[in-house]
This record gives C-alpha cells, structure tokens and sequence, in this order.
C-alpha cells in the first residue's frame, strides 16, 4: 500500500493492475442494481420461500409473517404481497407451516 496522501480524507487503495489510487471525496461511489434474466428461474418465489422459513425457523407465528408481507414497510415481503396477491401467501405459509386446520 502505498504511503499516506497529504489530505487526511484520502484512502490508500490498490487497483487490479497494482498501481495505486487514492479514493477521493468526489469519487462516484454509486451503488447500481443489475438484474439478470433467468429463465426457469423465479426469484420473486424464492425470495418470498426464504423469507417465511426464516421467520418460522425463529418462531414467528404464521399469522405475524403473513402481517408482515402485508406491511408496506417490509418491502421485500411486501412486494409479493403485491405482485402475487394474499392467497399467494397464503399458500405459502401453508406450504411451510402445513395447513391451516393442522394449526
């Protein structure tokens, strides 16, 4: 690495090629989403799986996940509340929980 640059902001960094840079205050550090197709592959449903599975594995009522994918502040959940609608759910926590009447 290389020795500390004048200003007392700078960070000393190695690029691929081993030369140095120093990060600047005016460095775009912007974080970018990329999505990529996967055919076959349904994100959303998996995204939605693991989210229920890891509520109940740390003993979350069904009835409180599904409150959750219900409230717009849980983003993630809430958008395949939206997309896919509450039987969706539903059927999920009842995939993951067994159904209803065994509750």
């Amino acid at each position: 690495m290389s020795a500390r640059h004048a200003h007392d902001n700078e960070v000393p960094l190695v690029s691929s090629a081993g030369s140095d840079k120093v990060a600047e205050p005016t460095d775009p550090y912007v974080a970018t989403a990329v999505s990529f197709a996967t055919p076959g592959y349904d994100g959303m449903a998996a995204m939605a799986r693991a989210f229920v599975e890891e509520f109940a594995l740390m003993g979350w009522p069904a009835e409180h996940i599904l409150r959750l994918f219900a409230t717009p502040s849980f983003a993630g959940a809430h958008v395949v509340y939206r997309e896919r609608g509450a039987d969706y759910v539903h059927a999920l926590i009842d995939d993951v929980f067994g159904p209803r009447e065994d509750r």
